[in-house]
């Protein structure tokens, strides 16, 4: 943390050394937490942001009314021009009720508990041939070869993406979170010239699934619920949401545990435990580590510390997942914690529709890859381990296993 943004003057938090191991920015977060809550700083493709690391303040500003997702309520220190954060407004992501509301009713429709069951055969249908594979080749990388393959397939199952499409919007989903502005720009472009392709054969021949329900659906009035730039819209950031957050909760969780083999031990004699594993690695390694940029919408203070009305606002959710003065040592992954009540998949009117599926994926991923290979171990020094230049979601690079 020893540069600082030479326009601004701030302490630059997300530097070289936050990419430099998959545990680094966990060392940061314990270091803020000593420091306090809130934190003003330069952030790189963002400008000049706050910095919310505190559970209880976390928390609480994902339900406040005054911390606006809409573009027009900054007064221009946000300068990210990255896709889906830097979308003006008029999308899921960028709208807060009531309008936000109509989107999330749409978006609820796939993901109700009572209708996951129905993912269940199939999740466990692609996990099974991705072990085959790697018990094949006696090994492989967990995040291409298995962790980045179950997502993708299951939520362009949901969306009704058609095989042909499936290569090309993964490799352009990877790239949301890579690459300079410009090769965004073109992924966006080239994403939604591919979902507009779908809509279009969805309004011809509807099928069962979540692109011909928003195609199909209609108002009170008889209107359709959504128009063509909206459907594709929805369809461009449903798939993002669903393959690479749950991609990045997988991976991450299967070298926490490999780092873990007393936990592990205990898992293996007891699978059930899983499910409060997994819980636990949410609240400690969450895969989003800060939600999408809010606004000020008036002059306000959280936690003393007083924010100007404009500015603009991150709320760190893996930070406040390792706040300790909510979870005593927090970096230690305890299974039989009994305060596991962690905010990585947000709050408020933004929670994560999908958040119940990407639990289900991510428990069956895990129990069923170390109950398979009880001899699975790293391939490569766990000091070569990497993560992607991404403040929002620093997913592992890469996992090389052997099994």
């Amino acid at each position: 943390m020893a540069n600082k943004c030479p326009v601004h003057g701030h302490q630059e938090l997300v530097d070289d050394d936050y990419f430099s191991s998959p545990y680094a920015p966990y060392d940061l977060y314990a270091a803020l937490h000593e420091q306090g809550t809130v934190h003003r700083t330069c952030l790189d493709g963002h400008g000049q942001v706050w910095v919310v690391i505190g559970h209880a303040e976390v928390y609480s500003a994902l339900r406040d009314k005054r911390l606006a997702r809409p573009r027009e309520y900054s007064n221009g220190d946000f300068i990210g021009q990255r896709f889906p954060e830097a979308s003006s407004t008029g999308t899921i992501v960028t709208l807060d009720p009531p309008e936000h509301t109509r989107f999330k009713k749409m978006v609820n429709a796939a993901f109700l508990p009572r209708n996951l069951e129905k993912f269940r055969p199939r999740i466990h249908e692609v996990v099974t041939a991705r072990l085959d594979a790697i018990a094949a080749a006696g090994g492989g990388d967990l995040v291409e070869d298995y962790a980045a393959v179950l997502p993708i397939t299951i939520v362009c199952d949901v969306l009704g993406v058609p095989d042909e499409y499936r290569t090309k919007l993964k490799r352009w989903a990877d790239q949301t979170f890579t690459g300079d502005d410009e090769t965004n720009g073109q992924v966006r472009t080239e994403m939604a010239q591919v979902m507009n392709l779908i809509r279009e054969q969805r309004t011809a021949e509807p099928g069962d699934d979540l692109i011909s329900h928003w195609i199909h659906a209609k108002n009170a009035d008889g209107e359709p619920e959504l128009d063509a730039f909206q459907v594709v819209a929805m369809s461009v950031l449903t798939l993002i949401a669903g393959y690479d957050t749950t991609s990045g909760m997988i991976s991450r969780g299967a070298l926490a545990l490999l780092d873990e083999p007393a936990t592990l031990a205990r898992l293996r004699e007891d699978p059930a435990l899983f499910d409060a594993a997994v819980e636990e690695m949410l609240r400690r390694n969450g895969s989003v580590h800060h939600g999408f940029r809010r606004f000020a919408t008036e002059d306000l203070e959280i936690d003393g510390t007083k924010i100007g009305k404009g500015e603009t606002v991150l709320l760190y959710l893996t930070a406040a997942g390792n706040d300790p003065r909510r979870f005593p040592d927090p970096q230690v992954l305890d299974i039989d914690r009994s305060d596991k009540a962690h905010v990585a998949f947000g709050g408020g009117p933004h929670f994560c529709s999908g958040s119940e599926l990407a639990r289900m994926e991510t428990i069956i991923a895990l129990r069923e890859l170390f109950t398979r290979f009880p001899d699975i171990r790293l391939a490569v020094p766990r000091e070569s381990l990497t993560v992607r230049r991404s403040p929002l979601l620093p997913a592992l690079a890469s996992l090389p296993v052997l099994v």
